[in-house]
């Protein structure tokens, strides 16, 4: 688990990340089946996710992710 610092705590403390999946707004169904079915022919995630980082004390979210920080995480 990453050490990041919680303003809530006020002290670096181990963190988990989640996942969670990015809100897309389409304005009608022909733009969203056209994206769904771009996405889909060319081989990329049809789902947008981003990381999420909550202190395992107090379960606050972290205000700032960065890509440093979260650099010594492994999958489950």
């Amino acid at each position: 688990m990453p050490q990041v610092y919680c303003h809530c705590c006020q002290k670096v403390t181990a963190h988990k990340v989640v996942m969670k999946r990015c809100q897309e707004e389409h304005d009608s169904v022909k733009k969203s089946l056209a994206c769904f079915f771009a996405t889909l022919f060319q081989g990329a995630h049809y789902v947008k996710m981003e990381k999420q980082t909550f202190c395992r004390v107090c379960n606050t979210q972290a205000d700032l992710v960065e890509e440093r920080e979260l650099s010594n995480v492994e999958a489950a």
